[in-house]
């Protein structure tokens, strides 16, 4: 960002071409949306514009910026009603609080999804993973006596980046011949299944 936004009018403005970046983007798409078309939608002018952000690359950094801060926001909502279910039920429900909010506003963040490949970023995947260990972590504590994990870390890494990978795979193909439920309920089973599955294994010497 070229400008930091000092005054409140300033921090309007900033988040209004945040906010248009991503109508942009819904609109005409990742590669043809410019930063006209950004302006525009932010009814400012182009000069507007870079006097706060120097490219379309720093306007989708800032996006995916607001994406991660929203996505953390959704699972600490959540996560205090759901730190007591069994884990098929928290998976489950977190799942499913993700995918609405990706639908929602038109789809604005649905385009940045199905062209992951092109942004060249793991700025929110970083962040979504250092905040689902911390869910995490709440999690297995909550349920000290439930699960006998030998390495959480290497336990946590796995399904963390399993659920995340898996979602992004699934939301980069706009045509998928899968339902959104179906891959609800097969994250939920698989990773209820795994966690079970360490309290059935033998303790190693």
């Amino acid at each position: 960002m070229r400008k930091s936004p000092k005054q409140q009018r300033s921090q309007k403005m900033v988040d209004a071409l945040i906010e248009a970046t991503g109508r942009a983007i819904a609109e005409h798409g990742l590669a043809h949306a410019s930063t006209n078309h950004i302006a525009v939608l932010a009814g400012v002018s182009v000069g507007s514009l870079y006097q706060y952000f120097d490219s379309k690359g720093a306007l989708l950094e800032a996006l995916l910026d607001r994406l991660s801060r929203d996505l953390a926001g959704l699972i600490d909502q959540r996560i205090d009603s759901l730190l007591d279910a069994d884990v098929r039920s928290t998976v489950h429900g977190l799942l499913s609080a993700v995918f609405a909010f990706m639908q929602k506003d038109e789809g604005l963040y649905l385009e940045l999804a199905r062209n992951w490949h092109q942004l060249h970023s793991m700025r929110v995947v970083d962040v979504l993973e250092r905040h689902m260990f911390e869910v995490c972590r709440l999690y297995l504590l909550r349920h000290l006596n439930q699960f006998r994990i030998a390495n959480p870390h290497a336990v946590l890494f796995v399904i963390i980046n399993s659920t995340l990978m898996t979602l992004i795979r699934y939301l980069s193909q706009p045509n998928s011949h899968l339902r959104k439920d179906e891959i609800i309920d097969c994250l939920s089973d698989m990773l209820a299944a795994y966690m079970q599955s360490l309290n059935e294994a033998p303790v190693k010497a």
